[in-house]
């Protein structure tokens, strides 16, 4: 359609002038020339028989044009609109940092063209330009081809725009669930109401609340650099937002996401080398010491870990003294239990 919606009015006054070109040219049983009949008569049959005719099918036309405006409005026709006239959604619900399957996208497009068209809406504040309700990946494809974009338009508030942009890529099941979370985030920070965020996402409140509350646990900048994450979960996310609120010192996690490995690599990968980096630290065992008798010679090396003691004896220093500690080794227990006052 040319330009698409841009060019309704031309379109509709392109079709009334052919047509009422058509009425006004002559019809097949007319002279085609100008051999006229020399003396018309207003009056007669034929000449009434005419005009009733030309009116009827101005009527019809101006029904016809009436009808294809309304459907344009009300989005029942699909339309081909320019790219460059398409501005993204108030809210985006991709994240933008890493897309894993642009390229393919691009090249499905090219072999099959736009199978399934785009929703818009005619932009609130620039005139002749759209914004984007659901598509955004497919509008990015098209520009990068140079081809139109197929389009529905219709007039949307901005609760009708979220929720249909919601609605869409839950029943695609293409986002993530950190780009849903994020989504629900933004949409929040907007202003808008937990039931119109409910709705755009399908999810409870209890599920929003989830969602919501690992974005808010983890810096924007972080999110960014891991991306999308498309095959990691809710579970895995909420334990990161957990490490990250349980550690102070975040240099691990600094180096990790500056690393060449980390800027390499995929985005589910990038969220494992961040949650790799925010692992709790295992406490530092104690250095061992010495037990020296009242010589000052060392006899015995005492390593203690978290769940064991360990006496390395000096056989040198102190000949037979084990053999004689592990003979004691009843008596010495049997000692340690009755003094015990704790059982």
């Amino acid at each position: 359609m040319g330009e698409g919606v841009m060019g309704r009015k031309n379109l509709l006054a392109d079709l009334l002038d052919d047509k009422l070109t058509a009425v006004n040219e002559p019809t097949s049983g007319e002279p085609s020339d100008n051999r006229r009949p020399s003396q018309p008569t207003l009056g007669s049959r034929g000449a009434v028989g005419a005009m009733s005719r030309s009116l009827e099918m101005l009527s019809a036309e101006r029904d016809a044009a009436k009808a294809l405006t309304e459907q344009l409005t009300t989005g029942q026709t699909v339309v081909e609109i320019d790219p460059g006239l398409i501005d993204a959604s108030i809210v985006p619900d991709r994240m933008t940092s890493v897309d894993e399957k642009h390229s393919a996208l691009v090249e499905s497009i090219r072999a099959n063209g736009q199978l399934v068209p785009i929703l818009l809406r005619p932009h609130p504040t620039s005139p002749g330009r759209f914004q984007t309700a659901y598509g955004h990946r497919r509008v990015r494809a098209l520009a990068e081809l140079g081809r139109p974009a197929r389009a529905v338009v219709r007039d949307l508030s901005d609760e009708d725009l979220v929720v249909a942009q919601g609605k869409e890529n839950g029943e695609r099941e293409d986002l993530s669930f950190i780009e849903r979370a994020t989504y629900a985030t933004a949409l929040e920070d907007r202003g808008f109401k937990r039931e119109i965020i409910m709705a755009a996402l399908s999810v409870d409140k209890t599920e929003l609340s989830r969602l919501i509350s690992v974005t808010r646990a983890l810096p924007r900048s972080l999110l960014d650099a891991i991306g999308p994450a498309p095959k990691t979960g809710r579970r895995r996310w909420m334990e990161l937002a957990e490490r990250m609120a349980g550690r102070h010192d975040q240099k691990a996690l600094a180096d990790s996401v500056a690393s060449d490995l980390f800027v390499r690599a995929s985005s589910d990968e990038r969220f494992a080398i961040a949650f790799a980096a925010l692992a709790p630290r295992k406490p530092k065992a104690p250095r061992p010491t010495t037990w020296a008798d009242d010589d000052g010679k060392k006899i015995v090396k005492i390593e203690r870990r978290e769940d064991r003691v360990t006496l390395a004896l000096d056989e040198k220093a102190a000949p037979a003294f084990g053999d004689y500690l592990i003979s004691r080794l009843p008596e010495l227990y049997r000692s340690f239990r009755e003094g015990r006052t704790d059982e």
